[in-house]
């Protein structure tokens, strides 16, 4: 056999095993005084999603098991690209499992996790991504996109949690 063909061989299937099983992750978790009923109710909200997530700013669609939602993703000061994620899974007020992306290129896994603690609710994100790109990627930018969108999420929460109190007490 040619060792042109040969090599060629061997060049795709380092890409497929490559995209196969190089992977790179991100997480980020915070503690937020309010149930996680109220979380989830601020994570699956259409309405204001762009004024506390720094990266999805808008999206379309339903939190179901098996709907396709239409997202607009904006990273640093970019103009928004549309992208489609799948939610695979939920368990509402527990956890939330979504992803998408293009097999052996990239592929992103996210979740959020919502566990009840006695200061309020632990949230976490965790994404992970596979496939050829993250080789030459950097996920640090998006850890603290993710960071940055559980604080948000936080003061939106807990500021809403306080005007609450003061309605309460006039």
């Amino acid at each position: 056999m040619n060792k042109w063909i040969i090599a060629g061989i061997a060049l795709v299937a380092f890409l497929v095993a490559t995209g196969l099983l190089v992977r790179k992750s991100v997480r980020a978790e915070i503690m937020i005084n309010a149930t996680p009923d109220e979380v989830w109710s601020v994570i699956t909200d259409p309405s204001a999603y762009g004024e506390w997530n720094p990266i999805f700013v808008e999206y379309e669609g339903e939190f179901a098991e098996g709907k396709t939602l239409e997202l607009q993703m904006k990273m640093g000061d970019g103009d928004p690209t549309p992208v489609q994620v799948e939610v695979k899974d939920l368990v509402p007020d527990e956890w939330l499992h979504q992803g998408g992306g293009y097999p052996l290129i990239l592929t992103y896994d996210h979740n959020w996790f919502l566990e009840p603690v006695p200061e309020g609710t632990r949230v976490t994100q965790y994404e992970y991504y596979t496939g050829i790109y993250v080789l030459f990627w950097d996920p640090a930018a998006a850890e603290q996109a993710y960071e940055e969108g559980n604080a948000n999420l936080k003061a939106r929460l807990e500021t809403h949690q306080s005007e609450k109190k003061q309605d309460q007490h006039k």
